[in-house]
């Protein structure tokens, strides 16, 4: 079995004293304690917080120590291939093939808004940063079966401003168009007790769970491009979230 790098190992031995609560009232140690303390360099220090944050344990602050993650930040990741990336950026995210029925999605919202915690951390903000948002609902038969909020970074917008002005979207198109090519997709998946709006739509009662995929779609240079919250129940309707890879061209399917 191949060694583990080192700055992995540090940052296994960080996550445990995080998960186990060494870090509750202060923030990790910066870089340079953390070399003197693993006997390192400080940029292997460094690359043992990136791939905390990247593993959503801590939260980074540019000029400042990181801090641990709130404990409903902390998420099962979905891994995200290559290849996945390039299949969604063809078109858009798509899913495992048992959906029947007739399938339509409206437009709820269109607004600006101040950009929640875990919005902030995929679009590498600050949390109150204004982004836009839209708002749509998909309907299987009329069945409401998904909630989705889209939430793209002023910068974006104004070198697309279509994802503001146009009542239907192809993200991913408008993105392209505007000179970003979509690279990589992070994605992060919790399922949650229902909150009392998502229980009315779904027709859950109070102790209905619904399963939350969050992602954010990052360009060539890493620029964060889209973050998105999609909801659905977790049972007893007919989108899941089994994804799988696509070859290039193939017809993919929502955009959201």
């Amino acid at each position: 079995m191949p060694k583990k790098p080192e700055y992995v190992l540090i940052a296994e031995t960080l996550k445990a004293e995080v998960l186990a609560g060494h870090y509750d009232d202060e923030p990790l140690p910066g870089t340079a304690a953390l070399a003197s303390r693993f006997d390192v360099n400080m940029k292997t220090a460094g690359r043992a917080i990136q791939h905390l944050v990247a593993d959503g344990i801590v939260i980074a602050r540019p000029g400042m120590r990181a801090i641990p993650a709130p404990p409903e930040l902390r998420t099962t990741k979905w891994p995200m291939t290559g290849r996945y990336a390039r299949a969604r950026a063809a078109r858009s995210l798509i899913f495992d093939g048992d959906v029947t029925g007739k399938i339509r999605k409206d437009t709820i919202q269109r607004r600006w808004v101040e950009a929640p915690l875990m919005i902030a951390r995929f679009l590498n903000s600050k949390a109150g940063t204004p982004v836009f948002q839209r708002c749509s609902r998909t309907y299987v038969d009329d069945i409401p079966t998904e909630d989705t909020s889209m939430f793209f970074p002023a910068t974006i917008v104004e070198a697309a401003p279509r994802l503001e002005s146009e009542e239907r979207i192809q993200v991913v198109t408008f993105i392209e168009d505007a000179g970003h090519i979509v690279t990589r997709t992070k994605n992060e998946i919790r399922a949650r007790h229902a909150t009392t709006s998502e229980q009315e739509l779904f027709g859950l009662d109070a102790n209905g769970i619904v399963i939350e995929h969050s992602h954010g779609t990052y360009g060539a240079e890493d620029e964060a491009l889209e973050a998105v919250i999609n909801v659905r129940p977790a049972q007893g309707n007919v989108i899941t979230f089994e994804t799988f890879e696509a070859p290039m061209g193939e017809v993919l399917m929502d955009n959201g």
